[in-house]
């Protein structure tokens, strides 16, 4: 199912240096969604997490497995760090791709590691241009994680 089917995945190769400064001033990077946007998803996700109690849920997916996925997957682990934050502003980029395997999105990543809030905000990017009764099949290779973290 779903009527749009996506795929999400960081790329730590892409970096951007400090003292390369900004983009030009006519340069508005349309497919690359603001940093200011992916801030406010971590800091809701971090508000939303910390103002509730754990909630029971009921496993699809076992917990020792997602455990094994979230070990086995640097991409698991979001405070690895992957790239000198000394050096680099941007660290990586975070992709949104349609199943043609086209660019749909980008986000700069610009923590230690693959943050869950980049994920979200390209989700949550992307709800914002469809249809509000259009289901979306989302392919994440820590998508068990993701997915457990936002349920409990």
């Amino acid at each position: 199912g779903g009527d749009i089917h996506v795929c999400i995945d960081g790329n730590f190769n892409h970096l951007h240096l400090q003292s390369a400064g900004t983009s030009p001033p006519f340069y508005d990077p349309a497919f690359i969604i603001p940093k200011e946007f992916v801030d406010k998803v971590g800091s809701d996700m971090e508000k939303i997490r910390s103002s509730r109690k754990p909630r029971a849920r009921k496993a699809v997916v076992p917990d020792e497995a997602i455990n094994e996925c979230e070990s086995s997957h640097t991409a698991g682990k979001g405070s690895n760090v992957k790239t000198n934050m000394d050096r680099f502003d941007d660290t990586g980029l975070m992709a949104l791709v349609c199943r043609h395997d086209i660019p749909l999105f980008l986000a700069n990543i610009d923590t230690p590691g693959e943050q869950q809030k980049y994920a979200i905000a390209l989700l949550l990017h992307l709800f914002s241009f469809i249809p509000d009764a259009a289901t979306v099949a989302a392919l994440y290779d820590v998508g068990c994680v993701l997915d457990r973290s936002l349920k409990s």
